[in-house]
């Protein structure tokens, strides 16, 4: 049974994927149909196993307790869910080969985009068999015939040279290299016998599919490369995540930016590499101040083997901070023992950040507990309105109005999203760095002529490395969006960028968009000026 246009099933897959809330109405409506109907039931365990679950469990994000209560898939030892869920999964039959395709549609859209993709499927089209368009072909083969598209379940061979092509519908973008062999199965979906593929995949194209005869990759937001031999499959993730299924076994596993992993004939999987975020140094300078600079210092935990109250806490560096955010940050003495570093000078946070400590004087540090940068001061917009921040940290991103916190964008792990319960909304449709539930947005506040007092934690709870964005949007200001339709915030900044540091911020900004990773603007006369 076909539940694709069944709105109680869409809206059961929203409430799992986004913990969509409902009136209690419909809430009971939902839950009184999952009890009564077993096909039902059936067809949304099956969406749940076919999308990766290991990716819905490690989000951080929370679940419809309920729901989860109808399928059967809570557990009281939430370390252990995922095993918990496909535990109770693998009794129920294999759902059909494309299931996994509408479901990563909505985990990465939400309903909406859902409900969209329904009618699209339902419009007559009367070139409904071309499944990619060709953009060029070079080599023997090129001479041959006349290309412009294939169709649905034709197999495409090149024996050398390379073809690049664009998916109708999703707009997924292959290059391949030949020795090529490969069956176009349909829009979201080809089997690969032999040769190399790169995939970049736009964000309505999430859930496509590549098939060898050793493994199944399903994209979830990235860009992959694929071979395939008689020796078997390989895969190396560019950007974002994809999730690996077996086709004899009903498990999965996630494979992230960087992850490279042989799969041979016999069934061994070999991981060959995982590295940080592709994600560039931004590198602006921190250090020298002007005279109207927003100032910032820099702390840690000693190294490890130092006396530290927090010796196995790796979340220590959010834990000690949350006394500070909570006297509104007025009592320090929750971090007064911990080693500081050279005084900071706010430049704006955008891009990675790699051996920061470093630089700023702080070593040695534990980086068993990372560090986190304070900025503290007094600020004034460049205009009086309502205002917002977007952006996302991995791990800890913080910002306070008058003592206020006002927009929480940590990774999910981080103690600032656990335990202070900032208002925050999540938008999976806008990507934003290697964030799974996308830019993070906070709560509206409003700054009239008078000048606020303003609080910025960021900073990483465990090793050297981490990557951020802060942006600010002000309500009622038209910003220019990306082609995939999200608007390009501005910088928060206090201060203009020298001609290195601009450069550097359009060099991450091309890589952003290129990679599908979120994007921003530069601000040049929207920055908020340091009150003494």
């Amino acid at each position: 049974m076909n539940f694709l246009n069944d709105p109680d099933f869409l809206d059961l897959i929203s409430a799992w994927c986004e913990n969509k809330s409902f009136s209690p109405t419909r809430r009971q409506e939902l839950l009184s149909r999952v009890n009564q109907d077993a096909d039902l039931r059936k067809a949304l365990a099956n969406e749940i196993e076919m999308a990766g679950l290991t990716r819905a469990v490690q989000s951080g994000e929370p679940r419809w307790l309920d729901l989860e209560e109808r399928l059967g898939l809570s557990s009281a030892d939430k370390n252990d869910f995922e095993n918990e869920v496909w535990k109770k999964i693998s009794s129920r039959s294999l759902p059909p080969e494309n299931k996994i395709i509408s479901f990563s549609k909505f985990a990465g859209f939400g309903i909406a985009a859902a409900f969209v993709l329904a009618l699209f499927m339902n419009k007559p089209d009367s070139t409904h068999n071309q499944v990619a368009k060709f953009i060029r072909v070079e080599g023997p083969l090129a001479e041959s015939r006349e290309w412009q598209s294939l169709e649905k379940g034709e197999e495409f061979k090149l024996a050398e040279g390379m073809v690049e092509l664009a998916f109708k519908d999703t707009g997924v973008h292959l290059i391949g290299t030949g020795p090529l062999d490969m069956t176009l199965v349909d829009k979201n979906r080809l089997f690969l016998r032999e040769g190399q593929i790169k995939l970049v995949v736009p964000p309505q194209g999430i859930g496509f599919v590549v098939d060898t005869f050793e493994r199944k990759f399903v994209d979830l937001g990235t860009s992959f490369v694929v071979q395939a031999s008689n020796l078997g499959s390989r895969v190396l993730v560019l950007d974002g995540e994809i999730a690996v299924g077996d086709p004899n076994s009903k498990q999965s596993m996630l494979m992230r930016k960087g992850g490279l992993a042989d799969f041979g004939p016999n069934g061994k999987i070999s991981p060959k590499s995982t590295k940080p975020s592709g994600v560039p140094d931004t590198r602006i300078d921190a250090s020298s101040k002007g005279p109207k600079s927003l100032l910032g210092k820099l702390l840690a935990f000693p190294e490890a083997g130092t006396s530290s109250p927090v010796a196995n806490d790796a979340s220590a560096i959010s834990r000690f901070f949350l006394p500070l955010i909570q006297s509104q940050f007025q009592d320090e003495q929750s971090i007064s023992s911990m080693k500081q570093g050279h005084p900071l000078r706010f430049r704006g946070i955008a891009g990675t950040y790699d051996q920061f400590p470093q630089r700023y004087n702080l070593s040695p540090f534990s980086a068993q507990h990372g560090w986190m940068a304070w900025f503290h001061g007094k600020v004034s917009p460049p205009r009086k309105g309502k205002f917002r921040f977007w952006g996302y940290a991995d791990n800890n991103l913080l910002v306070s109005i008058d003592g206020n916190p006002v927009f929480e964008g940590s990774r999910y792990d981080s103690h600032f999203r656990t335990e202070l319960k900032v208002p925050r909304n999540n938008h999976p449709a806008l990507p934003c760095l290697n964030a799974r539930a996308g830019f993070a947005s906070g709560e509206w506040f409003e700054v009239g002529s008078n000048s606020v007092e303003i609080d910025i934690l960021f900073g990483e709870s465990q090793g050297h490395f981490t990557s951020s964005v802060l942006l600010i949007e002000q309500e009622g200001v038209e910003y220019e969006s990306t082609y995939w339709g999200q608007p390009k915030w501005p910088i928060f900044a206090t201060e203009g960028f020298n001609r290195n540091e601009t450069s550097r911020l359009r060099n991450l900004q091309a890589h952003m968009e290129e990679k599908l990773m979120g994007s921003f603007s530069i601000p040049e006369k929207e920055l908020w000026a340091v009150v003494e």
